[in-house]
């Protein structure tokens, strides 16, 4: 019962402002659901990334998160 009931991770430390468990996976702050293989393809892609994919990827972010701040 407690792997399915809301936690709120932010008492851990401040970097888990926003994080939460339910139902099984890491809710981000933006409320993306991660189970634990998406963590792990996610870490692989960025070990193998380039730097020039990762500069890409940082856009990517920068731009979703600006597009989700929009009214």
């Amino acid at each position: 019962m407690k792997m399915y009931a809301y936690r709120d991770l932010s008492p851990l430390d401040d970097d888990w402002d926003g994080w939460k468990i339910s139902k099984g996976k890491l809710i981000t702050p933006d409320g993306w659901p991660l189970t634990p293989d998406r963590i792990i393809m996610g870490n692989a892609l960025i070990e193998i990334g380039a730097a020039e994919e990762l500069r890409f990827q940082r856009e990517v972010l920068r731009t979703a998160r600006m597009i989700k701040k929009l009214p």
